[in-house]
């Protein structure tokens, strides 16, 4: 599995061997035990859905999943062309199941979880690539530790000033400008009232002895 992380996209590409494939699906639809290209193309739509079921998925702790669209890549010369494998063929074999997800407002973590082991069996393990502003880490699933988090450190931005049309501008102007006018109003009387207050208590004073 190879995890490409953006702020808002995350690209995942699964790449399997064609025997590990049919162990998650009845591939072979005629049973003749080779694998010609139509049954391939024919069986993409049932692993599509098989993944999302199997492998789980939450952003920013919420669930998701990987969608039902997919591009498949046949990693071996004009696989259109090729004759029907036999079995001895499938794990030489190789394809790529790609998904890309665009997801709001930023991907602040998110969790995989593989549940495959019992299809594929429990030796089983699978090389997880993540790949994000240049840098690579690797972390293995497997029967024992078939998840893991990943925390992205994308951080959202504060919120901005609000955009104001000229008129509104005009008019936020006008209510700052109140509010200013208000404040000093207030403070006057405060000060012409503190003023008085301060006079009165010197008339009513005692004379000095």
């Amino acid at each position: 599995m190879r995890v490409q992380i953006m702020p808002n996209q995350l690209v995942v590409r699964f790449t399997f061997n064609l025997l590990t494939i049919t162990r998650f699906l009845r591939v072979d639809a005629n049973g003749d035990g080779n694998l010609d290209f139509t049954e391939l193309k024919s069986a993409e739509q049932h692993l599509v859905a098989y993944l999302n079921s199997h492998v789980r998925l939450e952003v920013n702790q919420k669930p998701s999943r990987w969608g039902d669209q997919a591009r498949f890549d046949y990693l071996w010369p004009d696989p259109q062309s090729t004759s029907p494998m036999p079995p001895a063929q499938y794990e030489g074999r190789n394809m790529d199941v790609t998904f890309e997800l665009a997801i709001e407002p930023l991907i602040e973590d998110f969790w995989i979880g593989f549940e495959i082991f019992e299809q594929t069996g429990t030796l089983q393990t699978i090389r997880g690539t993540y790949l994000q502003d240049g840098q690579s880490l690797e972390v293995p699933f497997s029967f024992e530790e078939p998840e893991y988090t990943y925390d992205t450190g994308f951080v959202k931005a504060p919120a901005s000033a609000p955009n104001l049309t000229p008129d509104h501008q005009d008019s936020w102007r006008w209510h700052v400008a109140g509010v200013f006018m208000l404040t000093s109003v207030i403070l006057v009387i405060w000060s012409r009232r503190k003023s008085e207050v301060h006079r009165t208590n010197e008339l009513v004073k005692p004379p000095k002895s």
